[in-house]
């Protein structure tokens, strides 16, 4: 009978002591918008690069130079001013950024409708595995974001 009361005391012990260690860490490592010390990434465009035309090999019969090959303003790319990205929760593409920026999967609410949310290799495969993707809803707004890792994040708004 001592034994008995032993092991289940022990059992018990065990238990608890395992759901106190699962609590402590639980998924929350602390990386959500309202934490005050969390920091948004700062988004830039990538930098312009310049296509420079090769210089031809070929030489004219008359003057044995090379030809150049003039470069115009017209040949170069124009280097663009970098977009701001928006984190506003009230359309699908802020919560893709959102989620892009945190690298996590998750609803930050600015919907009164139904939201779909999902991340793949791809954006096909992030949008086809949204939440309620085959519920018959007509898709009413779609948002795309890559985030730093390679990964597509996709938000879907239903009617």
């Amino acid at each position: 009978m001592k034994r008995i009361v032993a092991i289940l005391v022990c059992g018990m012990l065990l238990a608890l002591s395992n759901t106190a260690e699962a609590r402590r860490y639980r998924g929350n490592n602390y990386n959500n918008y309202n934490n005050a010390n969390y920091v948004q990434p700062a988004r830039t465009a990538p930098a312009a690069t310049t296509a420079v035309a090769p210089a031809s090999t070929s030489t004219s019969e008359e003057t044995d130079e090379p030809s150049d090959v003039a470069l115009t303003s017209a040949s170069l790319p124009v280097a663009s001013a970098p977009k701001p990205v928006s984190y506003d929760v009230s359309t699908a593409q802020g919560v893709a950024n959102r989620m892009a920026a945190s690298n996590y999967v998750g609803h930050f609410g600015g919907n009164r409708g139904y939201e779909g949310c999902g991340c793949g290799a791809s954006p096909q495969a992030a949008y086809s595995i949204c939440c309620y993707g085959n519920s018959g809803m007509a898709t009413v707004d779609v948002g795309y974001a890559r985030s730093a890792s390679g990964m597509w994040y996709c938000c879907r708004r239903y009617r």
